[in-house]
């Protein structure tokens, strides 16, 4: 076969990792080893700049290189010792740190970087190749952090979830916690505690978003969070109850892959729930054997190792829910006041023709976009069970930073084994 078909051919038909694992078989780029083909500066410049980035705008070369040194300060302190316990005894190499021209980190990754040789030095073509690797999967995870469209309204998309749950949250003169619109409300929960999470550190959620599959910042659904705690397993069940009736939470709206029961025996519990509610409406039981029974019946349901990291003794109801963010944009009226003074006071021509093709139609009154938030519901006794032991979240999020650290740095690991 002659030389020159022969890159023709491959052209034509070489289908590399990236395609095959990728695009068409649902890996993830973080775990892919297939890695880029980056023949030179040039491919490089065109590879970024098609993934979005202009290395011709200063700015934008500037986010892209602050994004490679949040990646390196990231590592140090979450995958490498001392900084961190479970970490790797690795160094940085020098010719990374070092760097000015990140296209040169896409060259390192392909194995076409001047600067790698094939020793064991410190500047080894696998070695540089493999840093390159870990770090680009870092900065991919931070770009799509830095460009969540939603991330600059947080403030108020807690707000507008959160006065929907505060509003039914009372005390009452003893000081006992409830759900419910007033002190006699018939319906109202009695409950242990009733708190909101905090906004999510940053490297949290990169940590997040490096243990899961689709890495991507769009699927974090618990940077709003509610959880209640209840003095009984049938007050838990209650609590869904009474936000749904409620209109809290909306069926329509729950995310249903996102839905998780490890409190309760559904089959079990509606079995049994007919009968004793039927006996009580005839009122061969009292609410209260009525009440003890349903509690009876409501057993922990089979372990369901769904999340790798979860302890089999957690117990919880937790489900997404997703809510109308509207957020009044005040730029709107601003511009709009300022095209009415324009016209009525003396203004510099020059000026007011720049006013005047501020087209108003281009920028929304009010933005609107639904937002995830999540709920955990659980009795007292199984919040103290998950707090200690095996079922401590401070072990799960050990988990789930040791999981992003083999996914982010493995082929590091192998080298020093």
């Amino acid at each position: 076969m002659s030389k020159k078909i022969i890159p023709i051919l491959r052209s034509k038909y070489e289908f590399r990792g990236e395609l095959l694992d990728i695009i068409i078989g649902g890996q993830s780029t973080i775990d892919s080893p297939s890695g880029l083909h980056v023949q030179d500066l040039e491919e490089a410049n065109n590879f970024i700049k098609s993934y979005g980035y202009d290395l011709e705008n200063p700015i934008e070369k500037a986010e892209i290189l602050g994004n490679f040194h949040e990646a390196l300060n990231f590592i140090r302190k979450h995958f490498l010792q001392p900084d961190c316990a479970d970490g790797l005894k690795l160094e940085i190499p020098r010719k990374i740190l070092e760097l000015t021209d990140i296209r040169e980190l896409f060259l390192m990754v392909s194995m076409n970087y001047s600067g790698q040789t094939s020793d064991n030095s410190d500047t080894s073509g696998k070695k540089l190749r493999n840093w390159a690797c870990s770090i680009l999967k870092v900065m991919h995870t931070i770009a799509h952090i830095d460009k969540d469209l939603r991330s600059p309204y947080f403030v108020d998309i807690q707000k507008q979830i959160f006065d929907r749950f505060y509003k039914l949250i009372h005390r009452d003169h003893e000081g006992n916690l409830f759900l419910g619109e007033k002190l006699d409300d018939p319906l109202r929960v009695d409950l242990v505690a009733f708190e909101t999470k905090p906004k999510k550190s940053r490297d949290s959620i990169v940590i997040k978003l490096l243990h899961k599959p689709e890495n991507v910042a769009e699927d974090i659904f618990d940077r709003v969070g509610i959880r209640f705690i209840t003095h009984t397993s049938l007050g838990a069940l209650r609590v869904v109850k009474y936000l749904k009736d409620k209109m809290i939470i909306m069926p329509p709206n729950i995310k249903p892959s996102r839905s998780r029961n490890t409190l309760i025996q559904l089959d079990k519990f509606r079995a049994e729930l007919g009968d004793l509610l039927g006996q009580a409406e005839r009122e061969e039981i009292s609410e209260e054997q009525l009440c003890e029974r349903l509690e009876r019946a409501m057993l922990p349901p089979k372990f369901n190792p769904e999340n790798p990291h979860s302890s089999e003794f957690y117990r919880a109801i937790q489900f997404t829910c997703r809510q109308l963010i509207k957020h009044r944009n005040p730029v709107y009226n601003d511009l709009r006041e300022l095209k009415s003074l324009a016209r009525e006071k003396p203004v510099h021509d020059d000026l007011l023709r720049t006013i005047d093709r501020i087209d108003l139609k281009y920028l929304q009154r009010e933005i609107r976009f639904f937002y995830p938030f999540e709920v955990q519901i659980l009795d007292q006794q199984s919040a103290e069970e998950n707090e200690k032991g095996r079922s401590a979240h401070s072990e799960y999020k050990r988990a789930q930073a040791i999981t992003a650290m083999n996914r982010v740095m493995g082929s590091l690991q192998d080298a020093i084994r």
